[in-house]
């Protein structure tokens, strides 16, 4: 990338700035469970990381259609369930101070996640994110892996090329969908990932939003590539 290019900073949500997934994995079984009765295997749940609830529900209709597993039932079970849930997720390690630096450098920013619109907006207002420009997966007709809630982030930023892009992701599914966007990826995955050889694939990994930043508080992937 040319020297003075500007630059944008991408984030996901979930698992990366703010420690939901274990509400979401927790709403997940609940639901399953009280509406139909049904236990579905942590390996598999696991696998949908990154994905909306949209496509969680879908599958799990398709995938349990003989036991009355209905997709649109499911998806606004859960969305109730984490309606208030979400506000109360503690930030992850560095994230303020990463989004912080970030803005402070004259970076834009923007939040790419697979949770709704109004869940983004909850958790900037209630942590005081200094991000403005939001992105859900269910304003995009797929979502990660799929590269869209991506593009549609960096159009809303105003950048003209995906190169512009670094990306912010703790799942493999997001990775994969900022890699397809062409974009720079820093994968931060959870510690226990199952298969952590599957984020090689990112162009950094740090194993936590602190290795972004250096000893001088500064963001260090800027120096790392160009």
């Amino acid at each position: 990338m040319p020297v003075g290019t500007k630059r944008f900073a991408i984030f996901d949500m979930d698992g990366l700035l703010i420690d939901s997934e274990p509400l979401w994995l927790a709403a997940q079984k609940a639901q399953l469970r009280m509406l139909y009765d049904l236990e579905v295997p942590q390996a598999e749940l696991l696998a949908f990381q990154g994905t909306s609830t949209t496509e969680f529900c879908a599958s799990m209709a398709r995938r349990h259609a003989s036991l009355g597993v209905d997709a649109q039932q499911l998806l606004t079970a859960m969305l109730a369930h984490m309606s208030a849930a979400i506000q109360g997720a503690p930030l992850m390690p560095g994230a303020l101070a990463l989004l912080r630096q970030l803005s402070q450098q004259g970076i834009d920013l923007a939040i790419a996640s697979s949770s709704p619109l109004h869940f983004i907006e909850a958790v900037v207002h209630t942590h005081n994110l200094p991000v403005s420009v939001f992105a859900s997966g269910l304003e995009v007709p797929r979502s990660k892996p799929h590269p869209a809630v991506f593009e549609l982030a960096a159009t809303r930023l105003g950048a003209g090329s995906p190169a512009q892009c670094w990306v912010w992701e703790d799942s493999i599914n997001g990775v994969i969908a900022a890699r397809a966007a062409g974009m720079q990826v820093i994968a931060v995955p959870d510690r226990a990932h199952p298969q952590p050889e599957q984020f090689a694939i990112a162009h950094h990994i740090h194993s936590s939003l602190l290795d972004s930043l250096g000893l001088d508080g500064r963001v260090t992937v800027w120096q790392d590539r160009t």
